[in-house]
Formats: structure tokens, C-alpha cells, sequence
């Protein structure tokens, strides 16, 4: 329901026409690093291991907390529309990452085996930017971000204390907010009309999540990448 209104709201923005001077399309490709931790009420009496602690993880019924990052590559598609004052100019912008990215598959052994994927992930921003020389901008961006958290192929360990969890696979949506910094320059080939440099950071809301068996879990993550776009103004 957040993601639905996320987009609603983005096309109301993006298809009002009092804002917009120049209209942006384009394909962003993205190196990123997500760093994950959190907690979980384990039900095992044996040695396992925690998925980013959504699952069971050892020691009988004791809290767990573990952390861990991985690095992941995606991509994205944008619109934007910009708006041009005398000193600056404003852009709101909507993005949208349609593949999913596995972060990280994890190989428990006698404990827990599962993978994650990331994808499906919307974010609406505001980008205020200025012109320097030769075709070359600065820009800031602080945005709005929503995408789904996939774990799938889990395999728990065999219980020994109490009831052992019995969750399938599961999507969770992580939402959080975004902010970056980068360039932009104008260019002339074939159908581009500019390309983009610039860093972004994601801090994402802690999830929670309750098991089969009762048991608690949350989960906090952050999203750091480095951003090459290309795209074309109408």
C-alpha cells in the first residue's frame, strides 16, 4: 500500500504540466554496498546461522545479534521534470528499479541456507541543481524509497528446543530515505543528451517480522552506491 501511494503521488508530480520546462528519460547503472544488521529470538539448541536475522539462529531461545554487508550491481530507469529559476534549478524525479539483485546467498552447512534479493524498489526525489561552465551541473537529491526484500530457499536447521520455524519464503517491503550528491554534463551522442555521475545513500527502516513459532525478528539495512546514468531531454 506505501509503494502504490509512493507511485500515485510520483505521477501526480510527474504528469502535471505547470511544473515542467524539460523532461527527462533515462538508464542508471549502479555499484552498491548494503549493510545489514539486527536480531532474532533463536529456537535452535544447535550451531546456525542468521539471514540478515529474519530466521533461526542458535542458542535455544537467546537473543542473537549479528551484522554483515555485501556488495551488490542494478540498474534503474527515471523521468523526471525540471523546472528552471533564475538561480537554480529544481527537478522531481521518480525511479525505478525493475529486476531484482540477489545481496547475498548464504551457505549455513549443518545451520540455515537461504538468499536474498532486493528489487522492485521505487524512489521519488527532488533534485535541486546549478549550472557552472562548459555544460557541467551540480546537483543534490534527497528522495523517498520503497522496494521489497526477498528471502527465498530457506532451509532451517533441526530444532531441538521448542517448535521449530516453519516459514516459507518471504517478501518484506523496506522503505527509507535517500540522499546523494553528483554531476551532470551535457553531451551530444546520438540520441543522449547528458551523463550523470553521483553517490547515493539509503537508510532504510528496521523491518520486524514475527516467525511460525513465535519467534521475533527485525532487521535494519543501509544502502550505499555509486551511480552512472545517461539519458535524453525533451
Amino acid at each position: 500500500m506505501k509503494k502504490l501511494a509512493l507511485v500515485m503521488c510520483s505521477l501526480t508530480f510527474l504528469l502535471g504540466s505547470a511544473f515542467a520546462d524539460t523532461t527527462s528519460i533515462g538508464v542508471k547503472l549502479s555499484y552498491g554496498n548494503m549493510d545489514a544488521s539486527g536480531s532474532t529470538e533463536s529456537n535452535s539448541a544447535g550451531t546456525g546461522s542468521t539471514l540478515n536475522n529474519f530466521v533461526d539462529g542458535p542458542a535455544g531461545g537467546a537473543k542473537v545479534v549479528s551484522s554483515g554487508d555485501s556488495d551488490v550491481p542494478f540498474g534503474s530507469i527515471f523521468i523526471e521534470r525540471e523546472r528552471e529559476f533564475s538561480k537554480a534549478n529544481v527537478a522531481i524525479g521518480l525511479d525505478w528499479m525493475p529486476l531484482s539483485a540477489e545481496v547475498e546467498k548464504l551457505g549455513g552447512g549443518t545451520g540455515t541456507d537461504a538468499t536474498i534479493e532486493i528489487g522492485n524498489q521505487f524512489t521519488i526525489y527532488i533534485q535541486p541543481s546549478k549550472e557552472l561552465s562548459n555544460g557541467v551541473k551540480v546537483f543534490g537529491k534527497l528522495g523517498y524509497s520503497s522496494m521489497n526484500l526477498e528471502i527465498n530457499d530457506i532451509k532451517y536447521q533441526a530444532s531441538t528446543a521448542g517448535t521449530a520455524n516453519t516459514d516459507g519464503n518471504t517478501t518484506k517491503n523496506m522503505d527509507g530515505i535517500m540522499f546523494g550528491l553528483g554531476f551532470e554534463k551535457s553531451v551530444s551522442v546520438g540520441p543522449l543528451d547528458f551523463i550523470r555521475l553521483e553517490a547515493t545513500y539509503t537508510d532504510y527502516d528496521t523491518v520486524n517480522h514475527t516467525s511460525s513459532n513465535g519467534k521475533k525478528q527485525t532487521a535494519d539495512a543501509d544502502l550505499t552506491a555509486l551511480n552512472l546514468s545517461i539519458g535524453k531531454k525533451f
